[in-house]
């Protein structure tokens, strides 16, 4: 009896194991937008009185207002598209080198390369964030903040 209880247990934690191993992304419902942050990038998760605060792999860190969250879960795909901006939602503009966003504070503003790798993670800290692009090599990059993306041409 001890023998297949063991057995089960071993085969229930492969399983989960193997359930976990397909979720690629933290997907956080903020002010009611949801953003997908890629585990690779996530070093670790902790939590004070009043923020979680997403460690980033390259050093970087997000403080998210534990108020503003509603929800957050693991998907396996990104939830983002490239679209303009409409009434409401977040605006990018580049202005002169910098990357000049519009986005509620806390919010996670992502800069990518097109090869996909994440250049720089900030999060906003007033009304306007603003995300220098000198020492980055020309070419293009995608903005995200929220479900929202943009593409950016740095010349």
């Amino acid at each position: 009896m001890k023998l297949k209880n063991i057995l089960m247990g071993l085969m229930l934690a492969a399983s989960t194991v193997a359930v976990a191993d397909n979720y690629a992304y933290l997907t956080i419902d903020q002010n009611n937008e949801e953003s997908s942050i890629s585990l690779n990038e996530i070093s670790r998760i902790t939590f004070d009185s009043n923020n979680m605060i997403i460690h980033m792999a390259n050093g970087n860190k997000a403080e998210l207002p534990l108020a503003s969250l509603s929800k957050m879960f693991f998907t396996e795909k990104d939830i983002t598209g490239i679209f303009a901006a409409k009434n409401g939602e977040s605006q990018v503009k580049l202005v002169g080198g910098t990357i000049c966003v519009n986005a509620p504070v806390g919010a996670i503003v992502t800069l990518y390369n097109m090869g996909g790798q994440t250049v720089k993670t900030v999060t906003a800290s007033s009304p306007e964030t603003q995300i220098n692009l000198s020492g980055l090599t020309k070419g293009v990059y995608i903005v995200r903040v929220g479900k929202q993306s943009k593409k950016v041409m740095n010349k």
